[in-house]
């Protein structure tokens, strides 16, 4: 029977390989890096870079590209919903194939068969299915040995079609796993989603190591989905000097619900080039919100592009009229004596940030038409050079922005215009492990979590080994953040990494120089998501109707948040 499942996955190894050999390659310097990787990212250390031209090295790294290989093809085995993009369109799993991921019988048995450099990768991935059946599982001294490996699924695994970045990943696993003998990572490719992970953590099929947005640890701890690490966090070298200003949202009393992977604050993204061709100063950016007003219009009028871009789906409506409304001094929910929370945004300044979202839609024309779009349609829009400004997170998009061939002299990141608050949106991607987590899974999460989040912005040694990396390879170098660490820390890092900053920091000087001056708000700590969720549609008809009602708008938005919050607070 064996003998027969093998040869049905030979054929569909030899379809895979031949249709990926054929297929569209990686541009070559276009690797995008991982959302959650460090600042300095980048291979990991001792990696084999592509000019280094050895027989040896060669053999090493076409060793590298079939355990990639089959590592995308198990998973494929295991769940079609997932399939490489290498794979021909209509290609069918074997039957034998379980819908469910079958872990390796021990560690033993995967090192043995995915370190041989002279198996055949046909030959290999036949093998590799043979093994994931029940019946394959052997049962030697070896295999009885390692049985105590404690196994961890992690988000933040990139997609399987980001090639180049899920290598980077699987690399970190590699080494993580061989300096932690008796820990197994399996990373996952699922992005968060407060809705459907609300099952999974309920049902208790959630991953070890959860990635969530800062507007989300509130309601997972009131609801105890998430362990305290605290014990495991606490020996941690680097955890006395993690940002207060982050940590506050992920502490209460003595108890520690989760790690900081990266933070941000909101600013004003543009395109230099497009101020130019405007007879704008690219190093003068809008300060203010009537300033962004009067340089959308001239942006719009001289080139022909969108002056201004807006996004309105995904909750990213919701999202950016909050940082809007933080910047005229507005809250969007407000804590009562008794400490229910309630909408609090049907006033002036979220008011004024709508007016002058219909200003600039239907009296100046300087927003375009395409205003339904998120964050990633706007990016690629503003990346072919469409369009002069908008809001975002500078630093997170930058990668993306060089990544998708965006060019680095035209980027420009400024601070977050301002109505009179000095004040800006600050979130962050937070690490948090499931509270379902044995003793063990915690304190290999917490490791996972130190060496791949902590370890690039606290270790001077690791962050310039990244850093020299990810210069040989073409990867940004030193893009300038809200750190996750103290700012001598942070410090220390940059100097660490000078020689290998290739990022033009000067176009980031106003955007750092706000992160110093302003107020930092964090998102609402009830129901975020939902609120944005509902908030949506009040932007969008501010956006798509020029007679649209604000005043009418808010009150109804601000009757159904009230509602959301109550529901939330039970």
């Amino acid at each position: 029977m064996q003998a027969v499942q093998a040869r049905q996955v030979e054929h569909v190894a030899e379809v895979a390989v031949a249709h990926r050999d054929n297929g569209p390659r990686t541009r070559k310097g276009g690797r995008p890096r991982d959302a959650g990787a460090s600042v300095v990212a980048g291979r990991a250390h001792g990696a084999i870079r592509p000019h280094a031209a050895t027989q040896r090295q060669l053999l090493e790294r076409n060793e590298k590209k079939m355990k990639f290989t089959l590592a995308l093809l198990a998973r494929w085995l295991n769940d079609d919903s997932v399939t490489p993009w290498w794979l021909p369109s209509g290609l069918r799993r074997p039957r034998f194939v379980a819908t469910r991921h079958a872990a390796p019988c021990s560690r033993s048995w995967r090192s043995e068969h995915m370190r041989s450099r002279q198996r055949p990768l046909v030959a290999a991935a036949a093998a590799l299915a043979v093994v994931t059946a029940p019946a394959a599982c052997s049962n030697d001294d070896e295999g009885s040995a390692s049985a105590g490996a404690v196994t961890i699924t992690v988000m933040g695994q990139p997609a399987a079609t980001n090639t180049a970045a899920l290598e980077l990943f699987q690399q970190q696993v590699e080494e993580f796993e061989a300096a932690n003998p008796g820990i197994d990572i399996v990373g996952s490719d699922v992005p968060w989603d407060a809705k459907t992970f609300a099952a999974r953590l309920a049902g208790g099929n959630a991953p070890t190591v959860i990635r969530v947005p800062l507007t989300e640890p509130p309601s997972l701890i009131e609801r105890g989905q998430v362990a305290d690490i605290a014990a495991e966090a606490s020996e941690l070298e680097s955890f006395d000097e993690l940002n207060p200003r982050v940590m506050e949202f992920l502490v209460r009393d003595d108890a520690v619900y989760g790690i900081p992977e990266k933070s941000y604050a909101f600013g004003l993204v543009y395109n230099r080039a497009l101020f130019e061709q405007a007879g704008l100063d690219p190093d003068d950016p809008p300060a203010t919100w009537d300033e962004v007003r009067a340089y959308a219009k001239q942006i719009s009028d001289a080139t022909g592009k969108t002056g201004f871009g807006e996004i309105s789906t995904n909750n990213s409506g919701g999202w950016h009229l909050t940082g809007y409304t933080y910047t005229n001094g507005g809250t969007m929910i407000e804590q009562g004596g008794d400490g229910a929370w309630s909408a609090s945004f049907d006033a002036e300044p979220a008011r004024q940030v709508l007016e002058w979202w219909k200003q600039l839609r239907w009296e100046d024309d300087s927003l375009g038409d395409n205003v339904l779009g998120k964050q990633e349609d706007l990016l690629a829009e503003f990346t072919a050079g469409n369009v002069g400004m908008w809001i975002s997170a500078p630093p997170d998009l930058y990668p993306n922005y060089v990544a998708a061939g965006g060019d680095p002299a035209v980027y420009g990141a400024a601070a977050m215009p301002q109505g009179g608050a000095d004040a800006t949106l600050a979130g962050a991607t937070v690490l948090m492990v499931d509270a379902k987590a044995s003793a063990e899974e915690r304190a290999a999460a917490v490791k996972w979590i130190e060496f791949r989040a902590l370890r690039p912005n606290y270790d001077p040694e690791v962050a310039t080994e990244y850093a020299q990396a990810s210069a040989e390879d073409g990867l940004p170098v030193g893009v300038p953040v809200l750190p996750i660490f103290s700012e001598e820390r942070y410090a220390t890092i940059q100097e660490a990494i000078a020689q290998y900053v290739n990022v033009p920091v000067e176009n980031f000087a106003s955007y750092v120089e706000s992160l110093d001056r302003f107020t930092y708000v964090p998102e609402p700590t009830v129901a975020s998501q939902e609120i944005y969720a509902a908030l949506d549609p009040l932007v969008q008809s501010v956006l798509t109707d020029p007679d649209a009602d604000i005043d009418a708008l808010l009150a109804d938005a601000e009757a159904r948040v009230n509602t959301i919050l109550e529901q939330a607070q039970g």
